[in-house]
């Protein structure tokens, strides 16, 4: 599949299907998290595979973040996750002189990492759906995650339950969304 025709066909799945992701699948997906570029190439991630029952059931309490309301009702058909874990990030002295800590770029690239989880994982037939709203202090607390490592960014992973046709995108137009040379 072209890149440009992925662009147009990917989109965030909330109906899982109950067929389980291979662990074989999921680490592909993974590496392509690990090869994702990071300013100064400081790699500020650690990816969680979540695919077993028990630990399945503890990250969905953790999705769910205020008065038992989550953006993910569908979180518990899906049958795997990754969740992104930010790192330190050491970026070089002179991009630090720039930047007003050292995570400055941190949440860019692991939004980037994310992002080429979703195109490996359509690679391989999968659907996805980046999420970004976490209980930190559940999910630290439920996988004895340290507290200076939080979870941006969890991509659900499973089959789509139904065969549809994607949807149409709706976008602004590229002139709403680009100027040259000076702004519009």
């Amino acid at each position: 599949m072209k890149f440009e025709e992925m662009l147009l066909k990917r989109e965030s799945c909330r109906s899982y299907g109950d067929r389980p992701v291979s662990r074989e699948d999921l680490l592909k997906i993974c590496e392509a998290g690990r090869l994702t570029p990071s300013a100064c190439n400081s790699q500020p991630w650690k990816f969680m595979v979540v695919d077993e029952a028990d630990a399945k059931r503890k990250l969905c309490d953790a999705l769910v973040v205020e008065n038992g309301n989550s953006g993910a009702v569908w979180r518990e058909d899906c049958p795997a996750f990754i969740v992104l874990l930010e790192q330190k990030a050491n970026l070089v002295p002179m991009a630090m002189e720039h930047c007003q800590d050292s995570q400055w770029f941190a949440r860019g690239d692991l939004g980037m990492a994310s992002l080429n989880m979703c195109y490996q994982a359509m690679e391989l037939g999968l659907s996805t759906c980046i999420l970004g709203l976490v209980d930190q202090q559940k999910l630290h607390a439920s996988f004895d995650i340290p507290e200076d490592q939080d979870a941006y960014v969890v991509v659900a992973v499973g089959y789509r339950k139904t065969e549809k046709p994607a949807r149409t995108k709706i976008r602004k137009t590229l002139d709403e969304v680009v100027c040259i040379n000076k702004w519009k």
